[in-house]
């Protein structure tokens, strides 16, 4: 397969004794504010995560549903990992405030959720920002963020959003000499880029002229406002651009100062696809380099991959480098001393020929308003690709979703280059669409002038872990005294709506204890106890935190991404014609279960959804004990059926209690009763553990007519606690801690109706935006996936965008489109 390669070094010598070139290395850095990374404080490969959110579309109005996708990889291979099972999802304001927040589950780096916006949300920009717990190590660098555009035509604002700012267009332009720094009487080539006050690359055309006044070149930019040209520093000159603004005012520009002694170095691919590396130097240089060895070493986030070594011996030196063992995308190149002192470093990228994509084909290109549709997916590629992913899919009316911008972000761009570069790439895409036949030539200049995300270790933060589920930890401590309960355990208590569970956990020597792994889905009861010597209930409980705390947010609102007011009036107009007709219909934008009829129901109180949540398996118990205030002194939950349940015998003290119902006939007459807790198993040591103010009422089965749906296990009867419900009051004490907790947000099913004649919803309006989500769906070998739905009402273009990653770390995408009249 061919490979093509381009590598931009900054070649900087920093050998002691030469202080001329040490000089102008940091001179350089300073003014085009490089930073060299600090080096790791341990010789470990430090695994890097990256993630990426596909949503169904980028603008919304209010009380729409956000629908996403996440992709979790490792960078240095690009696969789906497990290294991290929660993913933090946040919505932020225009006003960098987190209003709304999710935590998903991510299984084999996969997960899905979704945001459902207020009515009353502020039109405005807003950003969705994506990481995990261990992506924190390196501040908010490797955080996922994607702006979104809301538009809420019935909030206090009249017209264009307070929060789009006109600005005026100023243009400015910055120079990148190859190699970093010019070289006196060495012929380097230049590149630059000039972008206005939006920070959007703009055309240009300059001249560039010497200190004397003599005209060098005249440069024209090629794309977006970049583009290249060769200078030839003559000593004690300097040089300068002249080229004209939008305002018809001449604008100069101080070019680099150029240094009399450095190294340039120059990249290109030959005959045999093999990397030809050119240096170039003076002989003043040379005289200090020649006898000095350095390490060139070949990195992918900290990870090398080769190392060469090497000398400049004449004022052109070339080399070549072969690239079989040199995988795609962006690669760090490190000029080190051999005592590896980082000297500078440069971004290398390997573009090889798209080896896979994502192949959309529709039934029709022409469709009514409520047609079926008839999608084919296929994966596409050449016979070196492994044609097996997990494909996430939208179908959308194409005026919300980013058509600013004709090559805008997707997940091959953001994880093989938006991801590992400083700053703002605009048309990420352009550089990934194989029908674009400057895209490579023009990514060469990209890299030439935007530099690299340094994903430095932050060594004196504090050490956040992967989380692989949700994690209990605390305390235990002496009441009177600050030391540990001797001989002291733990019991940690979740009670669910979808499950619960109850474990005990060790204290060590300093009173700390700590379950981890524990999944959770939406809201729970975490009930935490305390025992000591005799198995008694003591001790002080100190529970750390169960609430994550975000990270800070710091990034700004882009300036690039301007709704203009045309765009903001027609959504505007196009969403109060909708809402007119889902207001007399009572319809929902995407989800609209018509053939669902709600007749009426009485409000229950909490405690009372949760008795017959509990009683679900067998109805109403043969006996119940109602928890009072009186009871609460009782030492365990046990002693309380003690003489207050009629064929109930409690026998024994703790921690040999025995229960025996009487009438149920037992094929074990020395076995206890089946245990639950809210309806679900339990154990019977739970009777001694759980603390009694937890607890709202005891039922007791007895009748093998109510214990027959728990099969042989309830063979000597039943036994329910019932907990309170939240907000309840109970006393609290030292020993056992009773809160609610929440864990990971549990995901909504995208509902696309069928447009039968026969069902009740035939008659009411379909003006879905977003008319399909598939999230979660697999494409494998040459076979094609069927998908169908319907088309709503609105009449438009419709966009098919499908993007996912193949089992072997290639990133695909696939886009289509028809039209509804």
């Amino acid at each position: 397969m061919r490979k093509t390669i381009f590598l931009l070094l900054l070649f900087n010598f920093c050998i002691p004794g030469y202080s001329q070139i040490i000089k102008g290395t940091i001179q350089d850095q300073k003014n085009r504010n490089y930073n060299v990374p600090e080096q790791p404080n341990n010789d470990s490969l430090i695994l890097i995560e990256k993630v990426y959110l596909h949503t169904d579309r980028t603008y919304y109005y209010s009380g729409d549903d956000i629908w996403f996708k996440a992709y979790l990889i490792e960078a240095a291979n690009r696969l789906l990992t497990n290294q991290s099972n929660n993913l933090h999802v946040e919505l932020i304001s225009p006003s960098s405030k987190i209003i709304s927040s999710r935590i998903i589950r991510l299984e084999g780096g996969l997960g899905s959720g979704d945001f459902k916006l207020p009515d009353d949300i502020m039109s405005g920009r807003y950003n969705l920002r994506a990481y995990t717990n261990y992506m924190r190590n390196f501040s908010d660098q490797l955080f996922f963020t994607k702006e979104i555009s809301v538009i809420n035509p019935n909030d206090k604002q009249n017209g264009i959003p307070d929060t789009i700012k006109y600005v005026e267009n100023n243009i400015r332009i910055s120079f990148f000499p190859e190699g970093g720094s010019l070289v006196d009487n060495v012929s380097s080539i230049v590149a630059y880029k000039a972008v206005n006050s939006l920070g959007k690359g703009c055309d240009v055309t300059g001249k560039i002229y010497s200190s004397t006044g003599d005209l060098i070149t005249i440069f024209r930019s090629t794309h977006l406002g970049m583009g290249t040209f060769f200078l030839r520093p003559i000593p004690g000159l300097s040089y300068y651009s002249i080229f004209r603004g939008a305002d018809s005012i001449d604008i100069k520009t101080e070019l680099p100062t150029s240094f009399s002694t450095g190294v340039t170095l120059s990249v290109s691919i030959n005959q045999n696809n093999e990397l030809l590396i050119t240096t170039k130097t003076n002989p003043k240089t040379l005289l200090l380099v020649s006898e000095h060895d350095l390490l060139l070493t070949f990195s992918r986030q900290k990870e090398v991959i080769k190392t060469m070594r090497y000398k400049v011996s004449s004022p052109v030196t070339n080399f070549v480098i072969p690239t079989d063992d040199l995988t795609d995308g962006i690669l760090m190149l490190s000029l080190t001393t051999l005592e590896d002192l980082p000297l500078s470093e440069r971004l290398v990228y390997i573009q090889r020929d798209a080896p896979a994509k994502i192949i959309i084909e529709s039934d029709k290109l022409l469709y009514s308003k409520r047609e079926p549709v008839l999608l084919k997916i296929s994966l596409s590629g050449d016979s070196t690709v492994e044609r097996k992913g997990n494909v996430s899919l939208a179908v959308v009316n194409k005026s919300l979703t980013e058509n600013s911008s004709p090559f805008p972000r997707t997940i091959s761009s953001w994880f093989l280059l938006e991801s590992d570069v400083h700053g703002f790439v605009e048309d990420p895409s352009y550089y990934f669409d194989p029908s674009n036949p400057d895209r490579l030539k023009d990514l060469d200049i990209l890299l030439r002038t935007q530099g690299w995300r340094d994903f430095a270790w932050k060594y004196d933060k504090t050490y956040f872990p992967p989380e692989n589920g949700f994690t209990i930890s605390g305390r235990l401590r002496r009441y009177y005294l600050n030391k540990r309960v001797e001989n002291s355990r733990v019991s940690i208590g979740i009670f669910g709506s979808k499950s619960s569970f109850l474990t005990t956990v060790p204290v060590d020597t300093t009173g700390r204890f700590s379950l981890s792994g524990i999944d959770i889905t939406e809201d729970a009861r975490l009930i935490v106890t305390g025992i000591g010597k005799k198995d008694r209930l003591q001790g002080v409980l100190l529970l750390d935190s169960v609430i994550y705390i975000p990270a800070k947010v710091t990034d700004s609102l882009s300036q690039v991404s301007i709704l203009v007011e045309n765009k903001w009036s027609s959504l505007k107009t196009y969403y109060e014609i909708n809402e007119s007709i889902r207001k007399k219909y009572k319809l929902s934008d995407t989800i609209s279960l018509g053939e669902v009829k709600i007749i009426a129901e009485r409000h229950k109180d909490p405690q009372t959804v949760k008795i017959e949540s509990s009683r679900q398996k067998y109805g109403n118990p043969d006996s119940e004990v109602i928890i009072t205030e009186q009871m609460q002194s009782y030492p365990y939950l046990i002693e309380i059926l003690r003489g207050h349940v009629a064929g109930v015998v409690v026998s024994g003290s703790y921690p040999d209690y025995r229960i025996q119902i009487r009438g149920m006939g037992s094929i074990n007459e020395n076995g206890n009763p089946l245990v639950l807790i809210d309806g679900n198993d339990a154990s019977f040591e739970d009777l001694t553990t759980m603390p009694i103010t937890a607890i709202d009422r005891i039922d007791v089965l007895k009748s093998v007519a109510s214990t027959n749906v728990f099969g042989m296990r309830a063979a000597n009867g039943v036994i329910n606690l019932i907990t309170r419900a939240g907000g309840w009051a109970y006393v609290p004490v030292k020993y056992s801690i009773n809160k609610k907790i929440s864990g990971y947000s549990a995901s909504r099913i995208f509902y696309s109706p069928q447009h039968l004649s026969d069902s009740d919803s035939a008659f009411d309006p379909d003006l879905r935006s977003t008319l399909l989500w598939k999230p979660d769906f697999i494409l494998g070998g040459n076979k094609k996936t069927i998908l169908n739905y319907y088309n709503g009402d609105n009449l438009s273009i419709i966009y098919v965008i499908a993007e996912g990653i193949t089992t072997t770390g290639v990133p695909v995408t696939g886009k289509a489109e028809y039209e509804v009249r």
